[in-house]
């Protein structure tokens, strides 16, 4: 190689990683609310700051969100269980969402969709995309909390 093409090459890393750079110390930090939402409306709200769930009975399933046993020896503090829109012989299937307070943390622990990929995406803080699970439309998101 020539010595311009090194030039070249090594301003242009240089150059993304100084916009690497600024992209992430310019990010707004994850809130301390996260909230489970199922079909756009908030079946469960997570404030690690104050440790507190409030839960949002689910249209048509009045027992639902319901608390669980979490998994033991991964993590969690709290698990519950929604009812989720995917279906299986006609019949709604169910959501376990796992809180961890240590690590200010959720994930869709299991669910009965074919690929899983709301389980697969595990523990998440806030940072990233949010965890979805598309045929129970479930998701999970981090906010900030907005005083009334």
């Amino acid at each position: 190689m020539k010595k311009k093409d090194i030039i070249l090459i090594v301003s242009l890393i240089v150059l993304i990683s100084g916009l690497f750079l600024i992209y992430t110390l310019t990010q707004k930090p994850a809130g301390n609310i996260a909230r489970v939402y199922h079909e756009n409306k908030v079946v469960i709200e997570v404030d690690f700051t104050t440790k507190e769930i409030n839960t949002f009975n689910q249209d048509g399933f009045p027992d639902y969100p319901k608390e669980t046993n979490p998994v033991t020896d991964e993590g969690a503090d709290k698990a519950f269980i929604i009812m989720g829109s995917y279906l299986i012989d006609d019949k709604r299937t169910e959501v376990v969402i796992e809180i961890d307070f240590d690590n200010n943390q959720l994930r869709i622990e299991k669910d009965n969709t074919p690929k899983q990929i709301g389980v697969s995406r595990d523990w998440y803080n806030g940072k990233g995309l949010p965890v979805i699970s598309l045929p129970n439309q479930v998701f999970i998101i981090f906010e900030e909390k907005i005083d009334d």
